[in-house]
């Protein structure tokens, strides 16, 4: 302490601790250079780069109180040092004590009205009071800096973006592409805006003058694609779509989500086919983008292209990282396609990379489903239903297939809880009402409620014959046979409803009306239908109903 004391009595002796706190700094041990020069400065108070310094090292240690007592006091000590005045700024600004700072800076600027720092900190103080034409008129001082300085013209970009003029903002930004021709017009933080504000006719004009000036700039033809969709221009906006992907800046991000925008405007199919071809002139250009891919495939689909479309969305699926949508999209395919045993192939492959997607396990408890596989569908059904959310749009559609399912098990209790689950979520789901009430028929369980479920339905769908004859086969199942004979000759008056069921049923209703002829004609047309009974041939030999 004694040997401090004797050190910071001297000049030679405050030069070498403020070395030493020096040194602590350099090597980032801020905690002790502050102990050196607190020291230093209880000793030497009016030495102002000992009070700047410790504000940078309280800076560091992330103490902006203390960083901007000690940067207060280095400004005040030298007023004319520009460093001082800027650090002192920054921390104002930092503390937000904008007034102050603007006085701060406007001091400094009269030393040199023009100095680049000085100006963008004066700007960007502006800014934050809302001051945009001040800020403005800070920036034009520094003007010629511009060079060293880029920063001049995006803060001016800036400004003039939040003025929403963005014909002046691009023209501040040929200054950098006149002194660089590698720079962009426009910040690419700015495009959002500069998006918007390009569909306007006065705009469009502008940009059509600035790209004969500089056709490589991609940023301008994305702006005048925009234009051109927004005035419906599907052949422009596609020329000028190409032009902007010939600008390695355009990211194919971009490319790809514009080309979806522009192929909302297919209408007729000449623009499908300049679409199409688009779709692969993009292919070649990215080869190693599977968005393109996708892209090309739902182009395939909007035209009904099923398979082609499919086949697109695989190439876009195997390549890269995997995409839960695009999997869960090729799996619907399958299924609108009929082709089941894809669906089970394609759902098994999405598992391996989303095991925890519920939608993806509904998709293969369906598949299975389909295919007859009632335990192994149950079993994905299930892991769904635990993934589930109850603002997932498919939680309707699994515990209504999860009612089919534990029917086909015989879990009735099981089947009877998943529909009214259903029921409670949409009581007007026509599949569930449908086979909810069969299924109690079946079982001659709670006829009064199955008569009330399937009769919604036939009141909605007079002519529809599956649903006519569940109902009739409910009248059946309670002694109505009258009844239930009228509304199945309804049932068979339906083409789309000629299946070996109805049939069934129709011949079962007239043997208890006691026409047995009748009876054995209907049986023997169900005969002759897809998937009979195995007890009609039975029926037919004993001339009367063989109970399962």
């Amino acid at each position: 302490m004694s040997q401090s004391r004797r050190l910071i009595q001297s000049k030679v002796g405050q030069e070498a601790l403020f070395q030493e706190g020096m040194r602590h700094f350099i090597k980032e041990d801020y905690s002790e250079a502050i102990l050196v020069w607190e020291s230093l400065i209880s000793a030497v108070p009016q030495e102002p780069a000992i009070a700047f310094y410790l504000a940078k090292a309280y800076l560091a240690e992330k103490n902006p109180e203390s960083s901007l007592f000690y940067a207060r006091k280095a400004h005040e000590l030298s007023p004319y040092s520009l460093d001082y005045g800027l650090f002192f700024a920054e921390q104002l600004l930092a503390a937000k004590q904008v007034p102050e700072a603007i006085r701060c800076l406007t001091k400094l600027s009269q030393y040199d009205e023009s100095h680049p720092e000085v100006n963008l900190l004066l700007a960007q103080a502006y800014l934050w009071e809302e001051e945009g034409e001040m800020a403005l008129r800070s920036l034009e001082r520094a003007d010629h800096y511009v060079g060293e300085y880029p920063a001049i013209i995006r803060t001016k970009e800036y400004i003039l973006m939040k003025q929403r003029q963005l014909l002046k903002a691009l023209k501040a930004g040929q200054r950098l592409v006149d002194l660089d021709e590698e720079e962009l017009l426009l910040s690419w933080d700015q495009m959002d805006v500069a998006w918007e504000l390009s569909e306007a006719d006065s705009v469009q004009a502008g940009l059509r003058e600035l790209q004969r000036k500089y056709p490589e700039q991609g940023q301008i033809a994305l702006l005048l694609t925009n234009g051109y969709l927004h005035q419906k221009n599907f052949d422009s906006s596609l020329v000028q779509l190409r032009l902007a992907a010939e600008d390695h800046e355009i990211l194919p991000s971009m490319v790809a989500q514009i080309t979806m925008k522009a192929f909302e405007l297919i209408d007729d199919p000449i623009k499908w086919e300049q679409a199409n071809q688009l779709a692969n002139h993009w292919l070649t250009i990215y080869p190693a983008e599977p968005r393109f891919l996708a892209i090309q495939g739902d182009l395939f689909i909007s035209a009904s292209k099923l398979q082609e479309g499919q086949r697109y969305y695989l190439l876009a699926a195997r390549m890269g990282e995997p995409k839960y949508e695009v999997w869960a999209r090729i799996i619907q395919l399958d299924f609108e396609l009929n082709a089941i045993d894809s669906a089970t192939v394609h759902a098994k492959e999405a598992l391996v990379y989303f095991p925890k997607q519920g939608f993806l396990n509904f998709q293969m408890g369906f598949a299975r489903y389909l295919q007859g596989n009632n335990a192994d569908a149950l079993r994905f059904l299930e892991i769904a239903r635990g993934l589930a959310t109850p603002t997932d749009s498919w939680n309707v559609n699994l515990f209504s297939i999860m009612g089919d399912v534990y029917h086909a098990l015989n879990r009735s209790k099981d089947s009877d809880e998943a529909f009214d689950r259903v029921l409670a979520l949409n009581p007007a789901d026509e599949h569930v009402l449908n086979n909810y009430s069969y299924y109690l028929s079946l079982r001659r369980e709670r006829l009064d409620k199955a008569a009330t479920m399937s009769k919604q339905l036939i009141e909605k769908y007079a002519n529809e014959g599956t649903y006519l004859d569940t109902y009739a086969w409910v009248l059946y199942q309670q002694g109505k046979y009258e009844e239930a004979f009228r509304y199945l000759n309804l049932a068979i008056e339906d083409d789309k409803s000629q299946s070996s069921t109805v049939w069934e049923h129709h011949g079962d209703v007239l043997f208890r009306l006691g026409r047995l002829d009748e009876a054995l004609k209907s049986w023997k047309k169900a005969l002759t239908l897809p998937n009979p009974n195995q007890n009609l041939d039975k029926k037919i030999k004993k001339k009367q109903i063989v109970e399962n």
